[in-house]
């Protein structure tokens, strides 16, 4: 008869494997001053200012009362002043999701939209009816538009050929949606998707100072 080996041993051996547990940071925003903020991460005092990172989390934004921040799974969280967040590593779930835009220089709200595993910039356009794009750009995410309804685009160029697509799935900046409406132009540019009614209509918008919060509606 063999000999049983000690829990331990087994261990060691390489014999008995046990699950990783999933790692979790706290942050809590304690003061703001100007371009940087003081943060407790994980019980530790850290000053960061826009755009830094430690460990796996991002600081978007930095308002007088209140910050945005990141983390590696993409999901944002707005921290106000004394509030804390548990941020977990975990894949965030496709049913919910909040988007925090932070306006650029120009005013313009930016996100990444991602298609087919291809991600090209996007913009936030309140008077566009569908997201649209070029025909380039719908190139480069390897759309096959040419066989979806032909209709015809305003644009500041005069009217063009486009068509209308119904994508599948695509990512707006951290959240999912499903069958969106597309429209693609019949145009060489590479100016940054549009990112039209048709798919703001899926989410709750609101404004909180310069932020733009979009909340993913559960229906």
């Amino acid at each position: 008869m063999l000999p049983i080996r000690p829990f331990a041993v087994l261990l060691a051996a390489g014999l008995l494997t046990l699950p990783a547990l999933a790692m979790a940071d706290e942050m809590t925003l304690l003061a703001t001053m100007g371009g940087k903020a003081i943060f407790q991460l994980n019980g530790l005092k850290k000053t960061l200012q826009i755009g830094q990172t430690v460990g796996d989390i991002k600081v978007i934004s930095i308002a007088a009362d209140s910050a945005v921040i990141e983390a590696s799974n993409g999901r944002q969280r707005r921290l106000g002043l004394g509030e804390g967040y548990v941020i977990s590593a975990g894949t965030p779930n496709d049913g919910d999701g909040n988007l925090v835009l932070v306006p650029s220089q120009g005013g313009h709200y930016l996100t990444d939209v991602a298609i087919n595993g291809q991600t090209q910039r996007g913009v936030v356009d309140t008077g566009a009816t569908h997201l649209s794009m070029s025909a380039n750009v719908a190139n480069q995410l390897k759309l096959n538009y040419q066989n979806g309804q032909p209709m015809r685009s305003h644009t500041a160029n005069g009217v063009i050929r486009s068509w209308l697509i119904v994508l599948p799935k695509a990512k707006i900046g951290n959240v999912t949606l499903y069958n969106l409406d597309v429209v693609v132009r019949d145009s060489n540019d590479n100016n940054p998707i549009l990112i039209g009614m048709s798919t703001l209509n899926r989410f709750q918008m609101k404004r909180d100072q310069e932020l733009m919060i979009l909340s993913k509606k559960a229906y």
